[in-house]
């Protein structure tokens, strides 16, 4: 999608004043990526999350100003774009212009050369700065928003700003119902991916060609890009966490573990499944496989307003499943607990910002995966699904994908 959507333009007005009216002074100013800073990969430019939020804005190049109300001083906005032209067009494509500031539903939509002077103004009467501090770590993502912050500084001429992630992180947990919409169709079309990929699950398969075809498929029914890059490991490599090598060779007695998802209309998606590579659960891994799948029943069973999503206290889901494991795995002398978060939240982004430890809301969306690792015996069993919290429980967004033994072996086996 280029540019802003004028049928949509309503939401993220609403989401600007909705931030102002929560920070009640002071000037927010963000900053949107360069060209440079927001490439990902193959798939191109990916405008910073936060800003997408509040202005539905994709291109490189713009930033945001916002004022809330003082006093008599009336709320003001402006979205600042790179004039037409400022790139030749041989190399790039048409960008949206300042000129369609009506289309764009801001107040102003000023040229980008006015950033810096706008931005002065506006704190030399308010004093007070709101922007993203950067995250921490020293990843590609810290370095970009390390980058982006400096560039802020300069251009504001103070280094006290404060940090406004955490009212964005409230506001983007809470999804309204246009963005369930979004990641329902992020879903679907992942799910349709995964099946495409199960049909090519056999020995003598590389995970490469697992990957590519669901690849192909994502793109086909729909996605952009993928979502995070994707996890489809066998046998042993399916016990690594991360693992993105995915260049083995699938063998009859493993587990195939795939950890994929698709992004569409720039909202994740992020679903797991583990088949039997010969088609079969062993009688082994289908007892392993159960304790995984009831783990996650029961926490999906339970789960509702009010709970909390990890934490190893009461009214938690991971105590739930933490407790499940440890009654049901001693019997395979394996440790009863789970070496990862029980889930997180997904939306603009697939581990999508929200309150640390905060209650599960109506209107939330998250994960669910419990999973179990066992390098010694070359296996990894995880099974994870996207879950909306409704007002009374909760709705399994992927539940079309099969989740239970019998229902994974005769897709994998439809001629059965």
């Amino acid at each position: 999608m280029s540019g802003l959507g004028q049928e949509n333009s309503g939401i993220y007005a609403e989401r600007r004043r909705m931030l102002a009216e929560r920070l009640g002074d002071g000037v927010i100013a963000i900053p949107g990526y360069t060209e440079s800073e927001g490439q990902s990969g193959f798939t191109g430019f990916r405008q910073e999350s936060n800003f997408y939020y509040l202005t539905g804005h994709s291109e490189p190049g713009a930033a945001l100003l916002i004022a809330p109300s003082k006093g008599r001083v009336s709320y003001c906005e402006a979205l600042f774009l790179p004039q037409q032209g400022s790139l030749p067009e041989s190399w790039t494509v048409p960008r949206t212009s300042p000129e369609e500031a009506g289309r764009l539903g801001f107040q102003e939509v000023l040229a980008t050369g006015n950033w810096p002077q706008e931005l002065q103004s506006l704190i030399k009467d308010r004093k007070l700065v709101y922007s993203l501090h950067p995250l921490p770590g020293s990843g590609a993502e810290s370095v970009r928003d390390k980058h982006l912050f400096a560039r802020l500084e300069n251009d504001a001429g103070t280094t006290n700003i404060r940090d406004v992630r955490r009212h964005l992180s409230k506001m983007r947990s809470i999804k309204s119902s246009g963005e369930i919409l979004m990641l329902q169709k992020a879903v679907d079309a992942t799910v349709s991916a995964h099946r495409e990929a199960w049909k090519i699950v056999k020995a003598g398969v590389s995970e490469h060609q697992v990957m590519a075809r669901f690849i192909g498929a994502a793109y086909e029914s729909g996605c952009a890009r993928m979502a995070y890059p994707p996890i489809v490991g066998a046998g042993k490599n399916a016990s690594i966490l991360h693992y993105h090598r995915n260049d083995s060779t699938l063998e009859n007695e493993q587990l195939l573990l795939m950890d994929m998802g698709g992004e569409h209309s720039r909202y994740a998606a992020d679903i797991s499944r583990t088949v039997p590579v010969s088609g079969k659960f062993s009688e082994y891994h289908r007892e392993l496989y159960e304790v995984v799948h009831q783990a996650q029943q029961k926490v999906i069973a339970a789960l509702r307003p009010g709970m909390v999503l990890n934490s190893l206290r009461n009214r938690s889901m991971q105590q739930i499943a933490s407790n499940y494991f440890q009654k049901h795995l001693q019997r395979f002398g394996v440790e009863g607990r789970l070496p990862h978060a029980l889930g997180h939240h997904v939306g603009l982004d697939v581990h999508d910002p929200a309150p640390v430890r905060d209650i599960l809301k109506p209107g939330m969306v998250v994960t669910i995966e419990p999973g179990i690792y066992l390098p010694d015996e070359r296996l990894g069993i995880r099974i994870e699904d996207m879950v909306e919290v409704t007002k009374d429980g909760c709705r399994v967004m992927s539940s079309t994908l099969p989740s239970e033994a019998d229902a994974i072996q005769r897709a994998l086996n439809p001629v059965i």
